[in-house]
This record gives structure tokens, sequence and C-alpha cells, in this order.
């Protein structure tokens, strides 16, 4: 099923647009946000003004989805990934969003993956000066995404092992990094104090949770359990099988195989740093979910159905760790 899927670029066409009206009409109809407390102070506005004008803030959500979709797919073909043109990786992302009701309930993983895709498709294999314009420009992103989701920092350990993995690592690149980065701040913390709303401003950042892993209360302990397992094992999985199979490939392609693998690993640092409670810190992987799926639909697998069975599984587990945990109520 599989690889008529990839092959059919029509029936791609089909299910991607059915998807993603579906996706559409679940914002349009259903969507709120999930709690509030312990949020970064842009989240936390963004919360108070979808309450006060959600048709502008569902609004806003769409336009974030698209342009996830729209960099997920640029991303992926910009790498080559695969050897033909290819609408999996929007299919399976939508499908990992819908099964987990994350369009339901949006949290501030929904926001950084925004931030953290249209980082990887910045380009940092031009000349240095293009390098260093980017790196500046890319540290104001991450800034304003840690304004969103405090998770976010971990974005900037991705942008530095990207570099690293290129060999453009000099200290004057992650100079320019933390510049943009703290630019941004300097800016907030510049405006609050002129506004003598400086002490306010600051109170918000003791506020701030981390570690919403520890304090998650799990409906059915024993399934969401399993679920997670098998989830961990078959991203493992993919990461090691991604890079055995990299192997026989040109230099090029290693290394944006390596920097996939790369943040795929890393990326699992922001469950632990997020405030989020189970299951919404689950998303934070759902970028690299859907690109290995995409990957894997076009490999050959020794028994016909083995791929089948790893995206069947992924779809199955991600479902159950969303099952039993209760819609969120306005």
């Amino acid at each position: 099923m599989l690889k008529f899927i990839y092959k059919n670029i029509t029936f791609q066409w089909f299910v991607f647009l059915g998807l993603l009206g579906f996706s559409i009409y679940q914002i349009v109809t259903q969507t709120q946000l999930e709690n509030q407390e312990g949020s970064v102070f842009f989240y936390i506005n963004f919360v108070y003004f979808f309450s006060q004008h959600q048709f502008f803030g569902k609004g806003i959500i769409i336009v974030v989805l698209l342009l996830q979709l729209l960099l997920l797919q640029y991303y992926y073909s910009e790498n080559e990934y695969s050897t033909k043109n290819s609408l999996l990786p929007g299919c399976f992302y939508l499908s990992i969003l819908l099964l987990t009701k994350s369009l339901i309930t949006i949290s501030p993983f929904f926001f950084t993956l925004f931030f953290f895709l249209i980082i990887i498709c910045i380009d940092f294999t031009e000349n240095t000066v293009k390098i260093k314009n980017n790196l500046f420009w890319v540290g104001m992103l991450i800034a304003l995404a840690t304004c969103i989701d405090i998770s976010a920092l971990i974005l900037l350990v991705l942008l530095m092992a990207t570099l690293i993995i290129n060999q453009f690592s000099r200290i004057k690149e992650f100079g320019v990094l933390f510049f943009g980065f703290a630019l941004i701040y300097f800016y907030f913390f510049s405006y609050h104090f002129f506004v003598d709303n400086l002490e306010n401003w600051l109170s918000s950042f003791t506020q701030i949770k981390i570690l919403g892993i520890l304090k998650s209360k799990i409906p059915n302990l024993t399934l969401s359990i399993i679920s997670l397992l098998v989830l961990a094992i078959i991203y493992l999985f993919l990461i090691v099988k991604f890079k055995l199979l990299s192997e026989s490939k040109v230099v090029i392609q290693r290394k944006r195989i390596i920097t996939l693998n790369t943040r795929a690993f890393l990326i699992i640092a922001c469950i632990f740093l997020s405030g989020s409670t189970y299951p919404f810190f689950l998303g934070y992987l759902f970028i690299h979910i859907s690109i290995y799926m995409a990957m894997l639909a076009q490999e050959k697998s020794p028994l016909y159905i083995v791929n089948e069975l790893i995206t069947i599984t992924i779809l199955i587990a991600l479902w159950l760790c969303n099952l039993t945990f209760p819609i969120l109520t306005q």
C-alpha cells in the first residue's frame, strides 16, 4: 500500500487535500488552547487574545499550519530525501495531528515546530558573510520562539550542531547567533523598562514551569507506557536504520541524514524541558516522525509488508497515547 501511495502523486494530492480540509474544519469548529499556567508571556498573551477573538485566533492557527506544511515539503524536497516528488511528509504530519487531537487542543509545541521548520529551511552552506547574516536572523527567530515556548531553547543547540556537522563552527558564527538571540530580549527589556512594567515582566519568568513530564496525570498508565515504549523503540530504530542506509550514499547526502538524525535525537530534550504534560509533549517529535515515515515509504524491505507494519504501528502508538486522555474543555 505504501509503495502504491508513494508512486501515485495524484492519489497523494487527494489524500493531502482531504486531510487538510478536515484539519481546517476541525480547527474552525473545535480548536482550543492548552492551559496557559506556567507558560511564557507571548503564549499567555495569545491565549488571552484567542479567548477574546476566536475567529482571528483560529485564522492565525490555520495560517501557521499551512506554513508548516509548505516548509515541511520544501525541506523534504530540497534535501532530496525522496527520489521523486512526494506529498507524504505533509500527509503523515496531518494524519498525526488529527490522530493525536493536536488540532483540537493547541499546545506550545505547535508554534515551536513552526519556528523549527523555518530554521531548518535556511541554507547554512553558502559563503561566510551569508551564513553570518542568516545566523543573526535565526538567533532572533529562536528568541521569539522562546517567548512562546521555553523548550525552543533547544533550537539553539540544534543549530549549533548543524553548524558543527557542516564545518561552520567557528566562535564568530556562534557569537553572531547569540547576539541575535540576546538582541530580542534586550528590546523587550528596554520596552518594559520605559513603560515602567519591568518588574512584572521579569516576574513572569519566575512563573515558567518546566519538566511537565514529571507532573503528568495519565488516565491509563499501562496502556500509555506500552505505547510510549513502542514509539521510543521505533523512533530510535528509524534513526539507526537511516544512518546505516546513508553509508552507501554520496557525502552530501550522508551529511543531510546525519544532520536529520542529530536533530531528531536532540529534539527529544524538548520533552523534558517543556512545561506541557502528557501527551502534549510528544508533539515535538511529529516533524521527524513524519519525515522518517515518508522516507520509509520508498525503501525496499526484504519482507514485503515490514515498512507498512512499522508505519501502522507508529500511528497506532500515537493514537493510543492520546486515546484515554480527555479533551480539554473551555
